[in-house]
């Protein structure tokens, strides 16, 4: 029997949450850069959970956001 941290997807989904609570909290203070990344690495911790569950709306709004959040973050650092 699995205990909830057991499971490694239920792990990373806690870890995307805890990561997307820093991200915004970084973009309302204005850490454009460091917030957008943060964001992006959080969906992709989140993915794992999503495909399992096959929530295909967390799927394709979490690609989408991923794609905005890592542009951005390459952008504002001026790789770009």
């Amino acid at each position: 029997m699995e205990t909830l941290l057991g499971n490694w997807q239920v792990l990373m989904r806690c870890v995307a949450s805890a990561l997307f609570l820093l991200a915004h909290g970084l973009l309302v203070l204005e850490h454009i850069a460091l917030g957008t990344a943060l964001h992006g690495i959080a969906e992709l911790f989140l993915a794992p959970w999503a495909i399992r569950h096959r929530a295909w709306d967390i799927i394709v709004i979490g690609l989408i956001f991923c794609v905005f959040d890592l542009w951005g973050t390459i952008r504002l650092v001026g790789f770009a």
